[in-house]
């Protein structure tokens, strides 16, 4: 014969654990949304540098493809408008320098022989037949101004004399 006692613990038991249980639904969902936020800011932030990467990078082809435009320009006609090409540079890559040199030399360097001196100006630059030519480029990316960008392209124009 059943007394219905331990019934009635086992029922107890039972109440108090479902009692106990009655909030965890709620924390389990607070946790996902978390995850799920963190998730997501972290995906804002990724694509937000690979948006900045992406402009960095259009700035390196652009000077990259003027840089060649000049040279290109040097070996087929032998004189340059520097001051047009500089305009043009200042057009595509905004509050973009450049100095074309004749020599081969490193625009970073402050000692030494690889130094950059001389840099040539003018509205009609005449091209040696064998002349070494350095062209540097830098900007500044509006969004990290505290590091100057730059590109360096040195070449040996060779051209036939006519």
């Amino acid at each position: 014969m059943h007394l219905g006692l331990p019934l009635r613990i086992e029922r107890n038991d039972a109440m108090k654990h479902r009692l106990f249980q009655q909030g965890s639904f709620i924390i389990e969902a607070i946790i996902s949304l978390i995850l799920f936020a963190v998730g997501l800011i972290s995906l804002m932030s990724l694509s937000a540098q690979a948006l900045n990467q992406v402009g960095q990078s259009k700035a390196r082809n652009d000077a990259s493809y003027l840089a060649g435009e000049l040279l290109s320009e040097m070996w087929v006609s032998g004189t340059v408008d520097i001051n047009t090409w500089s305009t043009r540079l200042g057009t595509v890559l905004p509050d973009a320098t450049a100095s074309v040199f004749y020599a081969n030399c490193d625009c970073l360097a402050t000692s030494g022989a690889d130094v950059c001196s001389g840099a040539v100006t003018g509205s009609s630059v005449a091209v040696g037949t064998s002349q070494p030519v350095t062209v540097c480029i830098s900007w500044t990316d509006r969004r990290d101004s505290a590091y100057p960008r730059r590109y360096q392209v040195s070449s040996m124009i060779s051209r036939n004399s006519q």
